[in-house]
């Protein structure tokens, strides 16, 4: 059975990952792991490189982030599909645009 990391955080996750998306997944191929999943803090902004760079190294990429809630939780989400995607894309959207700048908190009725 294959090791597949569901948690990684890359340098755009300030002070919670320190390599950047293709180094990620670099390291994912030379460990063998047959995917990897990048969940960045409050954000997707990694994962159009690191997408391609998993792809290159046939490792098949998780996209998801973890989600700053507004009681203080953090809540790691992974999306299915494009779908997935577009939701997680809206709800990050509506948490940054109510929120002060450099801050974000999702609310659990969102969900």
């Amino acid at each position: 059975m294959s090791y597949i990391e569901l948690h990684a955080c890359s340098a755009f996750s300030f002070l919670r990952g320190g390599s950047f998306p293709e180094q990620l997944a670099e390291v994912a191929a030379e460990l063998e792991m047959p995917a990897m999943a990048l969940v960045d803090r409050n954000g997707v902004y990694g994962v159009q490189r690191f997408s391609v760079a998993a792809r290159e190294h046939n490792v098949r990429p998780i996209i998801g982030c973890e989600l700053s809630m507004e009681d203080g939780g953090i809540l790691p989400v992974l999306v299915e599909n494009g779908s997935g995607y577009k939701n997680l894309c809206e709800l990050l959207t509506q948490a940054h645009l109510r929120s002060e700048k450099g801050k974000c908190a999702v609310r659990w009725d969102e969900l």
